[in-house]
């Protein structure tokens, strides 16, 4: 009787389980049915790695056509180029996306499975910033901090962070996106638009910026709120100039697209910097408002810079060691009128302190603001600024509102008018700004003279600067006229 009680309980246990197995099987399969998108997430979460390995190249800025590259591009598998704003490491060149850490792979993962879903867009890329938003507040604080939309107009390139911001409803994991045509960092483009723009990298550290120039603003870009790639994949170097004495990168630009100035919501960068007479007189910097007519949209003068580059410069000398005297052309402005004359910088320093060592230890201080130079034509070390003339300020006031790209104010006639000193913009080593560092005889440094260039103080050549610079420039050194650069005149008694 025991038993038979054992088989019963034992077959109702086993319906039972069967009963509740249809049942989740039945809702499985609805849920499969109304929802299949989630249903296909899923699905490609599983497969995340082979799904990344087949359809997404990954390639930077020191990408060529050659004839493997372009066999790996043009396979019919590939769907997509992910790309980075720097020359690829070795593992990612022979392993691809594969290499990427797990949650470098689910974001870009993301990404891809953003563009599957949605055929309106050309790339999507992520956030700046790691940081999970829900809210729209924090999702529209997130998206704005970093590049959304541009517009080229009257040799002005405008870059805005602002756009549309809306809710991928079919997809909590990838919440809200902002839609753009510019995207700041990495990005995941359709194979079909990359053939049709390439990549160059002939602009250096703006060839992110060539791209998107070439595309007229016609790209339509996702930026996920949720999605946050990597710094070894979202740090930038200068592409092909990356370790070259070229730092024309902002020139270069400018020449290809005739941009002159780059508007981005905290500054304003210019290609070139101006040097006329009288827009930028030789007058100390304090004497007049420099910053703020460049902030008004006017170009930046050429003292501005080199005040900076002459004064972390000579810094990094005086951390060395290496004594300096200032020269030339610099003493010259620093004497008759305690300003610049619009050209290089001339500093000279002692011959037993020209060691490569010395100068290594410069660049370390300078840091990656500036490139000394070991070697240049005529043989003296050069310090180059790598960076653009740029005036911090708030643009925002320049325009209509929010979700404008136009300003009248950055437009005036007057601002115009004197953008057009400026053209044409060339890369060549003469239009750039420059410290040069001369290698002197220890005569030249028994005996200084304190001059003030900018309300700064520096030491001078000799303590008769009168005589020293009748000997170069003549009795009438005093008197403003357009000047010799220096370089041709490096004769001394």
């Amino acid at each position: 009787m025991l038993k038979k009680a054992q088989k019963i309980s034992l077959l109702i246990l086993l319906v039972c389980c069967l009963t509740f197995f249809l049942l989740q099987l039945k809702c499985s399969s609805q849920v499969s049915s109304s929802h299949p998108k989630k249903a296909k997430r899923s699905h490609a979460l599983h497969i995340g790695k082979s799904v990344q390995k087949s359809s997404v190249e990954i390639l930077g800025w020191d990408y060529e056509p050659q004839e493997n590259v372009e066999a790996r591009v043009t396979k019919d598998t590939v769907k997509y180029i992910l790309m980075v704003p720097h020359k690829l490491q070795s593992t990612l060149k022979s392993r691809g996306v594969t290499s990427l850490a797990v949650e470098y792979r689910e974001a870009l993962l993301k990404l891809t499975e953003f563009l599957d879903e949605h055929a309106v867009y050309d790339a999507a890329t992520g956030a700046t910033t790691e940081m999970q938003v829900e809210r729209f507040d924090k999702a529209k604080k997130l998206l704005e901090q970093s590049a959304c939309r541009f517009l080229v107009k009257n040799w002005t390139m405008i870059i805005l962070n602002f756009g549309s911001i809306s809710y991928d409803d079919d997809s909590e994991s990838l919440g809200w996106y902002q839609e753009c045509n510019i995207a700041e960092t990495a990005f995941v483009l359709r194979k079909e638009a990359f053939l049709s723009l390439r990549w160059r990298a002939e602009c250096g550290s703006m060839s992110h910026l060539d791209f998107f120039a070439r595309s007229n603003g016609a790209l339509k870009i996702a930026k996920l709120s949720n999605c946050f790639l990597s710094h070894a994949l979202t740090y930038s170097d200068r592409g092909m100039l990356e370790g070259s004495r070229d730092f024309t990168d902002y020139s270069t630009l400018g020449q290809i697209h005739s941009i002159l100035r780059i508007v981005r919501p905290d500054k304003i960068e210019w290609t070139k910097c101006a040097d006329n007479i009288q827009f930028c007189p030789e007058k100390p910097l304090t004497s007049r408002l420099n910053t703020l007519a460049a902030a008004n949209g006017f170009p930046i003068c050429c003292d501005a810079i080199m005040d900076d580059i002459l004064a972390a410069t000579v810094d990094a000398m005086n951390q060395i060691g290496i004594e300096y005297r200032i020269a030339y052309g610099t003493l010259l402005g620093a004497v008759r009128s305690e300003a610049f004359i619009p050209y290089s910088d001339d500093v000279i320093h002692k011959a037993d302190n020209d060691r490569y060592a010395s100068f290594l230890l410069m660049q370390r201080i300078l840091g990656q603001r500036y490139f000394v130079a070991w070697k240049t034509n005529p043989p003296v070390r050069r310090v180059y600024p790598h960076f653009a003339p740029t005036v911090a300020v708030n643009t925002r006031r320049h325009f209509k509102g929010d979700y404008s790209l136009e300003s009248h104010a950055l437009f005036d006639s007057k601002i115009l008018k004197e953008m057009e000193k400026l053209l044409p913009v060339k890369n060549i080593a003469s239009e750039q700004r420059f410290v040069d560092l001369y290698p002197s005889p220890e005569g030249w440094f028994g005996k200084s003279s304190q001059v003030t260039i900018n309300n700064r103080q520096y030491l001078g050549v000799s303590d008769n600067v009168d005589k020293i610079l009748r000997s170069w420039y003549g009795g009438d050194y005093m008197k403003m006229r357009p000047e010799i650069h220096s370089k041709t005149t490096l004769q001394t008694n």
